[in-house]
């Protein structure tokens, strides 16, 4: 064909070509060629029922009516339900839409007569000024009106008061101390932005810009000093560089998930590397002071709070209401529509700004979000800039602490709502544990508190632009009958199932299953990859290395969340899973022993499984013998008859039988047994003689003082401090003496350390690094040689 037989476009009208086609030469003895172009959509009227109509009941009963005959009509004639009860949609938007018309015209008519009448029998007022009769009919006429207008306003009314509900919640949140307020709003400092720029991540992606993390570490004496002036003007003058107004947004896939569908992707925000440092010392503010607003229900993105205490805390729930089977309760696992991407702009800054974080600080914060942009990154394509204008910036440092202050108004509101019935252990109630946008709420009494709750969700979506999923979200059911469970599931439109993933770990309504829906799949899925690896021309070094990158984290996330193991079986046979894996099938060279020893006595640091789990579980024990996290105590310790030191140290659990039938309970006291004379060869100075000698009862509170703070050294020996020096501490005499008594037979078969164990020093008092450090603590006892045995 010659060049008249073509047709060029450009790639822009490429996806909008629906058809093309050369057809008969019939004219000339050139070919025409049809192109069929879709053109732009005409923007259509979406109808949306005026929900006013409803709130009046004759309308309402006339609907009803006329729903009921148009069923009566079609049903059951030949026709496909489907297809009936589409077109009831059809006809029910007919009858709305005259009703709203009638209801319309109607208003301005009875409008109309009654300020003609007002307007008549003004006239006739002013003819006969001194009428009572008239002026009495003015006032009726008057009041006729108001009537109307105020069903016209009643309805707006109505849907305010849930903004002016959320308002008064946002009026609970706590306010920022004083003093906590002037760290937030002092200029940003020199030494700040070196911290901020060490903290930077190399090889992450840079933004639009192109300047990388590697960038600003290699060229910051000569960038911190203008970057300073920047961030400092922003937070005066709340100008911030359009450059940091950009990024660019890519997609990633969810795990296990359809990924033809869109809404299974979730989108990451690329940006600039000097905004990072700008919002990564914001956050940096921040986080300190949120530890004292948010409440400890909250454990996601603040210094010591991990997601692993609410999985234990949700666990023993379901361990507490196992025992107590007379308590209906269900956990209700919520999931949000984008939670991070829908939250609603004004709605966050408001909450900030009741909160008074301070002018400087706010300057900076509503600076981000007043203007946004991004450019998506699809299959490597850059598409056109659009504009955003809510939800936080997925891979902005500050995003997850403005989500999770804005997520606390919906959580306050719930604790603060009594309808709302938690689970209730003595005097404690537990409502909320939520990590981010992870929210689980527990509740008794189901079938009447259910919808309370959900009623909440959707009155602060409304205004916080954070939307239920009821499709995902998913509720567990405890000691409730089907029949109970299907009115929830009709009442809730909520699925209640058998067992649901939460935090990466599968919980159900008996914990008896744990072991069996975690640690089973995930081992099943190793050994297949042991299988594969096994087959590949991999060294002895390379597949110690797989083990260590593959396995271990594997494994060591579930030590850490659920250390529920009893006995040594499954580590042995997970021992000989790997052995044959390291050996390929052979005769073992190297005693296992000595494969998992360090490298400085001679070892090659394989990971042994059975030393990171007993390590995750003197983690774990860290709370009975601080005795701080009261609630959490309260409920891993229901039904205990002592104190926890008493069973750590005086070895109750042989006096309190059922001590051990805990899924908890049993696994951690047994690691303790274990480890107990190593790690604590004398009696050491946090144990409390109070809390051992203490008779157990639920919400049981105390000072519960160690034997640091009640013993002194006095010519080479121990003894009791003086009576009067410790008496607040004590009930009386014959308590201070039962103390002493308890002291001096410790002494006689432990001996007193002289100072606090390194056990205490590096572990107990310590916050970072825990589990690195008992593995340390466990490596140097020696060998781990009889404990194996």
């Amino acid at each position: 064909m010659s060049r008249i037989d073509q047709i060029w476009i450009s790639n822009e009208l490429t996806p909008r070509t629906q058809q093309i086609e050369i057809q008969p030469k019939v004219i000339s003895d050139h070919s025409p060629i049809k192109f069929e172009l879709k053109g732009y959509e005409e923007r259509t009227f979406r109808w949306k029922i005026n929900d006013y109509l409803l709130d009046d009941q004759k309308i309402t009963e006339k609907a009803q009516k006329r729903l009921m005959e148009y069923f009566v009509d079609n049903c059951n004639k030949g026709t496909r339900i489907n297809v009936v009860w589409d077109a009831s949609k059809a006809v029910m938007r007919g009858f709305f839409i005259q009703q709203n018309s009638i209801k319309n015209k109607n208003r301005e008519k009875g409008k109309k007569e009654i300020l003609k009448q007002i307007m008549d029998n003004g006239q006739k007022l002013i003819k006969q000024p001194n009428s009572r009769k008239i002026k009495e009919n003015i006032k009726v006429l008057q009041t006729q009106f108001a009537m109307i207008i105020n069903r016209e306003v009643e309805w707006n009314i109505k849907k305010l008061s849930q903004k002016l509900q959320i308002c008064e919640q946002i009026r609970k949140m706590a306010f920022i101390p004083t003093d906590k307020k002037e760290q937030l709003n002092t200029p940003i400092k020199i030494e700040e932005i070196k911290e901020a720029i060490k903290d930077l991540k190399r090889g992450k992606a840079p933004g639009p810009d192109g300047f990388t993390a590697s960038y600003y570490k290699e060229m910051k004496s000569v960038l911190m000093m203008p970057l300073k002036e920047v961030m400092n003007n922003i937070l005066r003058e709340r100008d911030i560089p359009e450059t940091w107004k950009e990024a660019y947004i890519t997609f990633i896939p969810k795990q296990d998930s359809d990924l033809t569908q869109v809404k299974n992707y979730r989108p990451i925000s690329l940006l600039n590397t000097d905004y990072k440092i700008f919002a990564g010392i914001l956050a940096k503010r921040m986080k300190s002071i949120l530890l004292e607003i948010i409440h400890k229900d909250q454990a996601g993105f603040l210094p010591g709070r991990q997601m692993k205490d609410n999985v234990r805390n949700i666990i023993n729930i379901v361990e507490y209401l196992s025992a107590r089977n007379e308590k209906e309760a269900i956990m209700m696992f919520v999931d949000a529509e984008k939670a991070f991407d829908n939250i609603a702009w004004d709605f966050m800054l408001k909450n900030l700004e009741h909160m008074d974080v301070g002018k400087e600080f706010f300057n900076g914060i509503k600076a981000i979000y007043t203007e946004q942009k991004a450019k998506l990154i699809i299959n490597n394509v850059i598409t056109e800039e659009v504009k955003i204008s809510k939800g936080t910036r997925q891979g902005c440092p500050l995003s997850p602490l403005l989500f999770i202050m804005v997520l606390e108004v919906l959580l306050n509101s719930i604790r603060q709502n009594g309808k709302i019935k938690g689970v209730t252990i003595g005097q404690n109630e537990y409502k909320i544990k939520a990590f981010a946008d992870d929210l689980v709420i527990m509740i008794e009494d189901p079938i009447s508190t259910a919808k309370e709750v959900l009623e909440e969700i959707e009155q602060f979506g409304g205004v916080a632009g954070f939307r239920l999923n009821k499709k995902k979200t998913k509720m567990i059911a405890k000691n409730m009958d089907q029949s109970v469970i299907e009115i929830m599931q009709q009442q809730t439109e909520i699925e209640v199932v058998k067992k649901v993933k939460y935090l990466g770990i599968w919980l159900t309504s008996k914990n008896i299953d744990l072991f069996k829906n975690n640690y089973e799949p995930v081992w099943n899925g190793i050994r297949k990859d042991l299988e594969v690896w096994g087959r590949m021309k991999l060294s002895f070094w390379g597949r110690i290395s797989t083990i260590k990158m593959n396995v271990l984290p594997r494994m060591l996330f579930l030590f850490q969340a659920i250390p529920i193991i009893k006995g040594n079986r499954i580590f042995k046979e997970w021992q000989r899973a790997i052995s044959r894996y390291i050996w390929q099938g052979k005769k073992l060279r190297i005693k296992f022993k000595l494969l998992t020893d360090v490298r400085e006595r001679g070892g090659f640091a394989l990971p042994d499984l059975k030393l990171y789990y007993e390590a995750s579980c003197l983690c774990w024990l860290k709370d009975w013998i601080k005795l701080e996290n009261k609630e959490l105590l309260d409920l891993e310790g229901f039904y205990n008859r002592f104190g926890w030191h008493a069973y750590l140290w005086c070895e109750k659990k042989k006096i309190h039988k059922g001590f051990e039938n805990h899924i908890f309970r049993g696994p951690l006291i047994e690691v303790w047994d274990r480890y107990k004379s190593l790690l604590e060869p004398r009696v050491p100075h946090w144990l409390s003689p109070l809390e051992v000698m203490s008779v157990r009862k639920i919400n049981m509170r105390g000072n519960w003082i160690t034997y640091g703070q009640l013993i002194f050294k006095e010519r080479g020996q121990w003894k009791m401090k003086p009576y009067e020096q410790v008496k607040e501490h004590v009930y009386d005499w014959l308590h201070y003496f039962q103390i002493n008594e308890m002291f001096r037979k410790d002494i006689k078969e432990r001996g007193y350390a002289d100072k606090d164990s390194k056990f205490q020093i590096e572990i107990i008092n310590n916050d970072s690094k825990i589990l690195s450090k008992i593995l340390s603590k466990m490596y140097k006892i020696g060998r781990m040689r009889k404990l194996n045995r």
